[in-house]
């Protein structure tokens, strides 16, 4: 796999990388771009229309290359195998656009980059029911922190909003999920929820109970704080079994005492209030960069995609080079995006959307008609 790394803006620089790549073989190229760029429909339809190899990706708040973070400009990766690509409206697309996962039914990896301000829970399950968990997923959400909807995916036939973009390929890669968040006190029943939003805990308005419990461990309080200061250290956690937990970030407190999270909330779940720092990320990061090299040792000429979330970003701050640097694969070239959610699964697990994780998928080179 060929990758681009371009710092700058403009369309015509995404163009020319494009072309670059297929001169070099490539036979499908992945974008990832940040959506700080304000590139356009306008601008750039007319780019990945007239590619002479499909062009898949999104735009996200930042995007990753060889250790640090950017706000601006793109990664382009050339892959020397053909992909199946298939765009499907979200939350609930229609019939006939069901049938085309069909499609990606022989895939052993898809990518799936998904419109963040789209409800990701019912769309997460469809996707695991028509398709299962023969392949390796790995993605994440797109658009900006305001949420204001915008075209953000990227398709061969365009940039498109309110859309998730799946691509798959005959190529395996090897995949690390973890978060390094440690839930606390006593587990609660999600009583009543409606997709993002939990209603009630424990039969009692979701907000209250959160807040209690919050204020209480920390010694500060959400009036003085601010929600988001004090909800971003304090994620609740979904309780599965033989694994490290679900984490979903509370995004506000709604007026009828419930809870909106960035992430589905099934009810009558089982959900703990978490709490970590960065040392417990940093080691979370080198258990994910182990798990991804397990199947897939980095060899010259291989690709680390790793998805990490915008959350983690903003609480590490200055110390999320370490954890890039953490998440190195010897010899890979390390690409990658900052995410509003992260999509993964591997080893026949079910696939699941995550907050404040990292997913760090392991790409070993391809050859053509691999």
């Amino acid at each position: 796999m060929q990758t681009i790394h371009v710092t700058e803006s403009s369309v015509s620089a995404l163009q020319q990388a494009i072309q670059s790549l297929i001169a070099q073989g490539a036979l499908s190229i992945q974008i990832l771009g940040a959506v700080q760029n304000n590139w356009t429909s306008d601008l750039l339809d007319p780019v990945l229309k007239a590619a002479a190899a499909p062009v898949f990706g999104a735009l996200f708040p930042g995007v990753i290359y060889e250790g640090q973070s950017y706000e601006t400009g793109f990664v382009a990766i050339g892959h020397s195998v053909e992909v199946t690509i298939v765009v499907m409206p979200c939350p609930s697309p229609p019939a006939s656009a069901v049938q085309e996962l069909q499609r990606l039914a022989d895939a052993t990896t898809i990518f799936i980059y998904l419109d963040a301000t789209c409800p990701s829970g019912e769309f997460t399950r469809l996707l695991y029911n028509e398709l299962g968990a023969h392949a390796a997923w790995c993605g994440g959400g797109a658009g900006a922190l305001d949420f204001v909807r915008r075209p953000v995916i990227i398709t061969p036939n365009g940039l498109q909003e309110g859309v998730a973009v799946l691509t798959g390929m005959n190529k395996r890669a090897s995949i690390g999920v973890t978060h390094g968040w440690a839930a606390f006190g006593n587990p609660m029943l999600v009583t009543e929820s409606n997709g993002n939003d939990i209603v009630s805990l424990d039969w009692r308005p979701a907000y209250d109970v959160y807040r209690e419990i919050v204020e209480a461990h920390s010694g500060r309080t959400f009036d003085q704080e601010g929600f988001f200061q004090l909800a971003s250290v304090y994620p609740l956690m979904l309780e599965t079994f033989g694994g490290e937990g679900i984490v979903r970030d509370p995004l506000a407190p709604l007026p009828d005492g419930g809870l909106r999270c960035a992430g589905d909330m099934p009810v009558h779940s089982m959900v703990r209030v978490a709490n970590g720092n960065p040392e417990g990320m940093l080691l979370a990061a080198s258990e994910a960069q182990a798990k991804a090299m397990s199947d897939h040792p980095g060899t010259p000429g291989s690709v680390g995609l790793t998805i990490n979330c915008i959350s983690r970003a903003l609480l590490l701050k200055d110390r999320l080079a370490n954890e890039l640097h953490v998440l190195r694969i010897p010899h890979a070239t390390q690409v990658g995006a900052l995410t509003i959610g992260e999509f993964a699964s591997a080893g026949g697990k079910l696939l699941q959307v995550h907050n404040k994780t990292t997913v760090l998928a392991a790409l070993a080179p391809s050859q053509p008609g691999t």
